[in-house]
Protein backbone atom coordinates (compact mmCIF):
# COMPACT_ATOMS: atom_id res chain seq x y z
CA UNK A 1 0.00 0.00 0.00
CA UNK A 2 1.35 3.29 -1.03
CA UNK A 3 0.67 7.10 0.52
CA UNK A 4 1.90 10.25 -1.16
CA UNK A 5 2.30 13.38 1.32
CA UNK A 6 1.40 16.90 -1.17
CA UNK A 7 1.31 20.42 -0.11
CA UNK A 8 2.51 23.93 -1.81
CA UNK A 9 6.35 25.12 -0.72
CA UNK A 10 7.27 25.52 3.09
CA UNK A 11 4.26 23.29 4.08
CA UNK A 12 6.70 20.73 5.61
CA UNK A 13 5.58 17.86 4.46
CA UNK A 14 9.80 16.51 3.27
CA UNK A 15 10.18 17.63 7.63
CA UNK A 16 7.12 14.99 8.09
CA UNK A 17 8.65 12.29 5.39
CA UNK A 18 11.83 12.28 7.75
CA UNK A 19 9.55 12.19 11.06
CA UNK A 20 7.96 9.24 9.69
CA UNK A 21 9.97 7.63 8.42
CA UNK A 22 13.86 8.83 10.02
CA UNK A 23 15.31 9.30 5.88
CA UNK A 24 17.29 12.08 5.14
CA UNK A 25 16.58 14.89 2.73
CA UNK A 26 17.45 14.27 -0.56
CA UNK A 27 17.13 16.11 -4.17
CA UNK A 28 15.33 13.03 -5.85
CA UNK A 29 12.60 13.92 -7.73
CA UNK A 30 10.90 10.98 -5.93
CA UNK A 31 11.93 10.05 -2.59
CA UNK A 32 9.94 6.89 -0.97
CA UNK A 33 10.26 5.24 3.14
CA UNK A 34 8.48 2.64 4.81
CA UNK A 35 6.37 3.26 7.86
CA UNK A 36 5.83 0.91 10.05
CA UNK A 37 2.44 0.60 11.52
CA UNK A 38 2.43 0.63 15.23
CA UNK A 39 0.80 -2.13 16.73
CA UNK A 40 0.55 -2.46 21.23
CA UNK A 41 -0.56 -6.18 20.22
CA UNK A 42 2.82 -7.24 18.16
CA UNK A 43 4.43 -5.86 21.52
CA UNK A 44 2.08 -7.56 23.92
CA UNK A 45 2.85 -11.12 21.51
CA UNK A 46 6.49 -10.32 21.48
CA UNK A 47 6.60 -10.58 25.15
CA UNK A 48 4.81 -13.77 25.42
CA UNK A 49 6.79 -15.52 22.76
CA UNK A 50 10.14 -14.02 23.22
CA UNK A 51 10.48 -14.86 19.35
CA UNK A 52 13.24 -14.26 17.09
CA UNK A 53 11.66 -11.54 14.83
CA UNK A 54 8.84 -9.72 15.36
CA UNK A 55 7.05 -7.85 12.20
CA UNK A 56 5.05 -4.79 12.09
CA UNK A 57 2.30 -3.86 9.21
CA UNK A 58 3.73 -1.50 6.81
CA UNK A 59 2.95 0.56 4.06
CA UNK A 60 4.76 3.26 1.74
CA UNK A 61 4.79 6.96 1.90
CA UNK A 62 6.49 9.30 -1.07
CA UNK A 63 7.25 12.81 -1.01
CA UNK A 64 8.20 14.50 -4.29
CA UNK A 65 11.16 17.35 -5.08
CA UNK A 66 9.35 19.00 -8.66
CA UNK A 67 8.73 22.50 -8.62
CA UNK A 68 4.69 23.31 -9.49
CA UNK A 69 3.22 24.25 -13.08
CA UNK A 70 2.95 27.78 -13.90
CA UNK A 71 -0.76 27.11 -14.20
CA UNK A 72 -1.46 24.73 -11.12
CA UNK A 73 -0.50 24.17 -7.87
CA UNK A 74 0.86 20.98 -8.11
CA UNK A 75 3.63 20.08 -11.22
CA UNK A 76 1.89 17.84 -13.54
CA UNK A 77 4.39 15.31 -13.50
CA UNK A 78 4.08 14.77 -10.04
CA UNK A 79 0.21 14.09 -10.80
CA UNK A 80 1.71 11.33 -12.75
CA UNK A 81 3.92 9.65 -10.33
CA UNK A 82 1.17 9.32 -7.76
CA UNK A 83 -1.63 8.16 -9.53
CA UNK A 84 -0.43 4.07 -8.16
CA UNK A 85 -0.54 5.72 -5.09
CA UNK A 86 -3.67 4.90 -2.82
CA UNK A 87 -4.09 7.66 -0.65
CA UNK A 88 -2.94 11.11 -0.30
CA UNK A 89 -2.24 13.17 2.40
CA UNK A 90 -2.56 16.72 1.93
CA UNK A 91 -0.08 18.80 3.98
CA UNK A 92 -1.06 22.08 5.42
CA UNK A 93 0.62 25.01 6.44
CA UNK A 94 -0.38 26.67 10.11
CA UNK A 95 2.34 28.04 11.23
CA UNK A 96 4.58 31.16 10.44
CA UNK A 97 7.24 30.55 8.79
CA UNK A 98 10.88 32.79 8.04
CA UNK A 99 11.01 30.60 4.53
CA UNK A 100 7.69 33.09 2.65
CA UNK A 101 6.27 36.20 3.29
CA UNK A 102 2.78 34.91 2.90
CA UNK A 103 0.97 34.54 5.76
CA UNK A 104 -0.67 30.99 7.06
CA UNK A 105 -3.80 30.03 6.00
CA UNK A 106 -4.34 26.70 5.74
CA UNK A 107 -7.91 27.00 4.36
CA UNK A 108 -6.76 28.58 1.56
CA UNK A 109 -3.95 26.33 0.87
CA UNK A 110 -6.13 23.03 1.48
CA UNK A 111 -8.53 24.73 -1.03
CA UNK A 112 -5.58 25.33 -3.76
CA UNK A 113 -4.33 21.47 -3.38
CA UNK A 114 -8.56 20.74 -3.79
CA UNK A 115 -9.03 22.25 -6.40
CA UNK A 116 -5.91 21.56 -8.58
CA UNK A 117 -7.09 17.86 -8.42
CA UNK A 118 -10.60 17.89 -8.97
CA UNK A 119 -9.67 20.19 -12.02
CA UNK A 120 -6.98 17.80 -13.14
CA UNK A 121 -9.68 14.94 -12.54
CA UNK A 122 -12.09 17.06 -14.99
CA UNK A 123 -9.62 17.47 -17.72
CA UNK A 124 -9.23 13.86 -17.87
CA UNK A 125 -12.95 13.10 -18.09
CA UNK A 126 -13.76 15.82 -20.80
CA UNK A 127 -10.37 14.09 -22.77
CA UNK A 128 -12.47 11.05 -22.61
CA UNK A 129 -15.40 12.31 -23.61
CA UNK A 130 -14.11 14.03 -26.82
CA UNK A 131 -12.39 10.78 -27.76
CA UNK A 132 -15.48 8.75 -27.44
CA UNK A 133 -17.19 11.40 -29.96
CA UNK A 134 -14.70 10.64 -32.37
CA UNK A 135 -14.52 6.81 -31.34
CA UNK A 136 -18.43 6.63 -30.98
CA UNK A 137 -17.58 3.17 -28.99
CA UNK A 138 -19.70 4.22 -26.27
CA UNK A 139 -17.79 1.81 -23.11
CA UNK A 140 -19.64 1.08 -20.29
CA UNK A 141 -17.71 3.59 -17.89
CA UNK A 142 -19.59 6.45 -19.85
CA UNK A 143 -22.38 7.16 -17.49
CA UNK A 144 -20.07 6.77 -14.18
CA UNK A 145 -17.83 9.57 -16.04
CA UNK A 146 -20.87 11.42 -16.41
CA UNK A 147 -22.16 11.23 -12.81
CA UNK A 148 -18.30 11.84 -11.15
CA UNK A 149 -17.97 14.81 -13.63
CA UNK A 150 -20.60 16.26 -12.31
CA UNK A 151 -19.65 15.61 -8.67
CA UNK A 152 -16.64 17.61 -9.46
CA UNK A 153 -17.85 20.35 -10.90
CA UNK A 154 -19.35 21.12 -7.37
CA UNK A 155 -15.80 21.85 -6.69
CA UNK A 156 -15.63 19.49 -4.03
CA UNK A 157 -14.72 16.06 -3.59
CA UNK A 158 -16.96 12.91 -3.74
CA UNK A 159 -18.34 11.31 -0.70
CA UNK A 160 -18.68 7.96 0.71
CA UNK A 161 -21.65 6.27 -0.93
CA UNK A 162 -21.96 8.77 -4.04
CA UNK A 163 -20.29 6.44 -6.69
CA UNK A 164 -21.39 2.52 -5.67
CA UNK A 165 -18.36 -0.11 -5.69
CA UNK A 166 -19.47 -1.54 -9.06
CA UNK A 167 -19.40 2.23 -10.04
CA UNK A 168 -16.16 2.66 -9.19
CA UNK A 169 -14.66 -0.46 -10.05
CA UNK A 170 -15.88 0.79 -13.79
CA UNK A 171 -13.25 3.60 -13.80
CA UNK A 172 -10.57 2.22 -11.51
CA UNK A 173 -8.36 2.15 -14.26
CA UNK A 174 -8.17 6.14 -14.22
CA UNK A 175 -6.47 6.74 -11.49
CA UNK A 176 -8.43 9.48 -10.45
CA UNK A 177 -6.42 11.79 -7.78
CA UNK A 178 -10.25 12.53 -6.09
CA UNK A 179 -10.80 9.31 -5.46
CA UNK A 180 -8.13 8.58 -3.07
CA UNK A 181 -9.77 8.93 -0.29
CA UNK A 182 -7.32 12.21 0.98
CA UNK A 183 -6.20 13.04 4.47
CA UNK A 184 -5.72 16.31 5.47
CA UNK A 185 -2.24 16.58 7.90
CA UNK A 186 -2.15 20.51 9.57
CA UNK A 187 1.54 20.97 10.02
CA UNK A 188 1.02 22.91 13.47
CA UNK A 189 3.29 24.74 15.94
CA UNK A 190 3.98 22.42 19.25
CA UNK A 191 1.16 22.24 21.73
CA UNK A 192 -1.78 22.94 19.02
CA UNK A 193 -4.05 20.49 18.16
CA UNK A 194 -6.83 21.73 17.09
CA UNK A 195 -8.05 22.24 13.44
CA UNK A 196 -9.09 25.70 12.60
CA UNK A 197 -12.70 25.89 12.45
CA UNK A 198 -13.06 27.31 9.23
CA UNK A 199 -10.87 24.16 7.53
CA UNK A 200 -12.76 21.86 9.47
CA UNK A 201 -15.98 23.91 7.68
CA UNK A 202 -14.59 22.78 4.30
CA UNK A 203 -13.35 19.29 5.06
CA UNK A 204 -16.45 18.15 6.74
CA UNK A 205 -18.50 19.63 3.49
CA UNK A 206 -15.77 17.30 1.22
CA UNK A 207 -16.51 14.86 4.01
CA UNK A 208 -12.28 14.60 4.72
CA UNK A 209 -10.83 13.66 7.56
CA UNK A 210 -7.61 15.51 9.00
CA UNK A 211 -5.07 15.43 11.13
CA UNK A 212 -3.03 17.72 12.98
CA UNK A 213 1.09 17.60 14.38
CA UNK A 214 3.81 19.74 14.21
CA UNK A 215 6.10 18.63 12.08
CA UNK A 216 8.65 20.27 14.01
CA UNK A 217 8.31 18.37 17.33
CA UNK A 218 7.74 14.74 15.47
CA UNK A 219 11.41 15.24 13.79
CA UNK A 220 12.82 16.39 17.58
CA UNK A 221 11.48 12.90 18.74
CA UNK A 222 12.22 10.96 16.42
CA UNK A 223 16.12 11.75 17.29
CA UNK A 224 15.50 10.74 20.96
CA UNK A 225 16.05 7.64 22.52
CA UNK A 226 12.54 5.91 23.06
CA UNK A 227 13.50 5.75 27.28
CA UNK A 228 13.59 9.68 26.81
CA UNK A 229 10.18 10.06 24.97
CA UNK A 230 8.18 9.66 27.49
CA UNK A 231 9.88 12.79 29.72
CA UNK A 232 9.67 14.86 26.96
CA UNK A 233 6.20 14.07 25.96
CA UNK A 234 4.92 14.44 29.01
CA UNK A 235 5.66 18.48 29.10
CA UNK A 236 2.83 18.61 26.18
CA UNK A 237 0.64 16.73 27.81
CA UNK A 238 1.34 13.99 25.33
CA UNK A 239 1.81 9.95 26.02
CA UNK A 240 2.78 9.21 22.44
CA UNK A 241 4.05 11.31 19.39
CA UNK A 242 0.84 12.07 17.35
CA UNK A 243 3.12 10.48 14.37
CA UNK A 244 2.07 7.28 15.34
CA UNK A 245 -1.50 8.26 15.72
CA UNK A 246 -1.30 9.41 12.50
CA UNK A 247 -0.03 6.26 11.17
CA UNK A 248 -2.50 4.16 12.66
CA UNK A 249 -5.31 6.60 11.46
CA UNK A 250 -4.10 6.63 7.23
CA UNK A 251 -3.90 2.57 8.29
CA UNK A 252 -7.82 2.67 8.85
CA UNK A 253 -8.49 5.33 6.11
CA UNK A 254 -6.65 2.68 3.94
CA UNK A 255 -9.25 0.50 4.64
CA UNK A 256 -6.87 -1.97 5.94
CA UNK A 257 -6.51 -4.12 9.16
CA UNK A 258 -4.56 -6.58 10.71
CA UNK A 259 -4.26 -10.21 11.68
CA UNK A 260 -1.76 -11.43 13.89
CA UNK A 261 0.33 -14.72 13.49
CA UNK A 262 2.45 -15.63 16.76
CA UNK A 263 5.11 -18.33 17.83
CA UNK A 264 8.97 -18.78 18.62
CA UNK A 265 10.22 -17.91 15.77
CA UNK A 266 7.80 -15.02 14.47
CA UNK A 267 5.28 -12.31 15.84
CA UNK A 268 3.69 -10.79 12.90
CA UNK A 269 1.13 -8.19 12.05
CA UNK A 270 0.03 -9.32 8.09
CA UNK A 271 -2.38 -5.93 6.36
CA UNK A 272 -5.36 -6.91 4.64
CA UNK A 273 -8.17 -5.31 3.08
CA UNK A 274 -11.63 -5.16 5.85
CA UNK A 275 -13.82 -7.97 4.71
CA UNK A 276 -11.35 -10.39 3.82
CA UNK A 277 -12.45 -13.91 3.95
CA UNK A 278 -9.80 -16.45 5.70
CA UNK A 279 -8.96 -18.63 2.61
CA UNK A 280 -7.57 -15.18 0.90
CA UNK A 281 -5.94 -14.02 4.04
CA UNK A 282 -4.02 -17.29 4.07
CA UNK A 283 -2.79 -16.40 0.65
CA UNK A 284 -0.69 -13.14 2.10
CA UNK A 285 1.33 -15.26 3.75
CA UNK A 286 1.83 -17.93 1.07
CA UNK A 287 0.06 -18.87 -2.02
CA UNK A 288 0.62 -22.62 -1.91
CA UNK A 289 -1.54 -21.76 2.02
CA UNK A 290 -4.41 -20.53 0.04
CA UNK A 291 -4.32 -23.49 -2.25
CA UNK A 292 -4.07 -26.31 0.56
CA UNK A 293 -6.68 -24.30 2.71
CA UNK A 294 -8.10 -26.84 5.04
CA UNK A 295 -9.09 -24.51 8.15
CA UNK A 296 -8.15 -21.61 10.19
CA UNK A 297 -7.79 -21.64 14.05
CA UNK A 298 -8.78 -18.32 15.54
CA UNK A 299 -8.74 -16.41 18.78
CA UNK A 300 -9.35 -12.50 19.23
CA UNK A 301 -6.36 -10.56 20.51
CA UNK A 302 -8.35 -9.58 23.45
CA UNK A 303 -9.58 -13.28 24.21
CA UNK A 304 -5.99 -14.21 24.19
CA UNK A 305 -4.48 -11.30 26.49
CA UNK A 306 -7.37 -12.08 28.89
CA UNK A 307 -6.92 -15.45 28.94
CA UNK A 308 -2.81 -15.53 28.97
CA UNK A 309 -2.00 -18.43 26.45
CA UNK A 310 -3.48 -20.36 23.43
CA UNK A 311 -3.69 -23.64 26.00
CA UNK A 312 -6.28 -21.48 28.59
CA UNK A 313 -8.46 -20.30 25.26
CA UNK A 314 -8.96 -23.25 24.49
CA UNK A 315 -10.34 -24.09 27.96
CA UNK A 316 -12.23 -20.95 27.96
CA UNK A 317 -14.10 -21.96 24.71
CA UNK A 318 -12.51 -18.92 22.84
CA UNK A 319 -10.83 -21.23 19.99
CA UNK A 320 -12.69 -21.57 16.83
CA UNK A 321 -12.41 -23.51 13.92
CA UNK A 322 -13.52 -21.28 11.07
CA UNK A 323 -13.69 -22.14 7.37
CA UNK A 324 -12.88 -20.34 3.83
CA UNK A 325 -15.48 -17.87 4.28
CA UNK A 326 -15.02 -16.53 7.46
CA UNK A 327 -14.19 -12.86 7.81
CA UNK A 328 -11.28 -12.29 9.89
CA UNK A 329 -11.13 -9.38 11.93
CA UNK A 330 -8.81 -6.92 13.05
CA UNK A 331 -6.66 -8.89 15.96
CA UNK A 332 -7.51 -12.18 14.73
CA UNK A 333 -4.23 -14.62 16.16
CA UNK A 334 -4.62 -17.22 13.29
CA UNK A 335 -3.17 -20.55 13.00
CA UNK A 336 -4.08 -21.84 9.15
CA UNK A 337 -3.97 -25.37 8.92
CA UNK A 338 -3.58 -26.12 4.70
CA UNK A 339 -2.07 -29.67 2.93
CA UNK A 340 -0.43 -29.25 -0.49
Amino acid sequence: MKAALLGLPHSGKTLILQALTGLEPSKKEETMGTIKVPDERIDYLSDVYKPKKKTYAEFVVSDFNLPADRESVISSKVKNLVQKADTLILVVRNFDSTLTAELKNPAAEYGKLRDDILLTDILVIEKRFEREAKERKNPPELPTLKKLKALLEEMRFPKEGELTAEELERVVNYNFLSLKKPTVLVNQPEGESEIPSDLRTLLDADGLSAFALSAALEHELAGIAPAEQAAYLKEFGLTEPASRRFVRHIYRGLGLVSFLTAGEDEVRAWPIREGTIAVHAAGKIHTDIEKGFIRAEVVSFDDFKAHGSEAECKKAGTYRLEGKEYVVRDGDIINFRFNV
